[in-house]
């Protein structure tokens, strides 16, 4: 009888020493994630600084890197990339703004975000037709304007979206896959 006690006991003592690892795992995970936040703020602080002093490719660059480090459910992440496509479209790279506006746009969608999602695929997309290349205004576009009709979009978020899709800086329409001028 003392050696079936003793055996069930070590069984009972094994399995909650087994619950207990991932537990034990997941309080190792935490700190490199910690370290990354503390990595992006830091790179985020670099990249205002340098936008402040006018040096908008630097800032660019920092921004993105602040962006990487940062976990996709962090709306700070999706505020870094709007950034470095802004101080990249004031240094006169538009291939790096409308790419950095594209991947704001992935990632607000990712996050669930599909307004901030649709209004970054239209910026992308004006980029794009700034730049004269017809098939990515389409395809940018055309995804603001699918995400424009979901079901999870408040009625004026709706609305929202679909007056940006008509409405372009210079007196042109955007007119999905071709230019009008209004």
């Amino acid at each position: 009888m003392n050696a079936t006690l003793t055996r069930h006991t070590s069984i009972a003592i094994v399995l909650l020493a087994t619950i207990g690892l991932p537990a034990a795992g997941s309080a190792q995970y935490r700190l490199p994630s910690i370290v990354s936040a503390n990595k992006a703020d830091s790179l985020h602080d670099s990249a205002v600084q340098f936008a402040q002093t006018g040096r908008w490719h630097e800032a660019a660059r920092l921004y993105r890197r602040s962006a990487e480090f940062r976990a996709v459910e962090d709306p700070i992440g999706l505020q870094c990339l709007t950034d470095a496509a802004a101080v990249a479209y004031a240094a006169g790279d538009r291939s790096a703004a409308r790419s950095d506006m594209a991947h704001a746009a992935e990632r607000a969608l990712a996050r669930g975000d599909i307004r901030s999602a649709a209004m970054a695929y239209l910026d992308a997309a004006w980029i794009a037709q700034e730049q004269r290349k017809p098939d990515r205004v389409w395809d940018l576009g055309h995804r603001a304007e699918l995400l424009a009709e979901s079901p999870l979009l408040s009625e004026n978020d709706r609305s929202a979206i679909q007056r940006r899709i008509e409405r372009v800086p210079g007196g042109t329409r955007l007119v999905i896959g071709k230019r009008v001028n209004g």
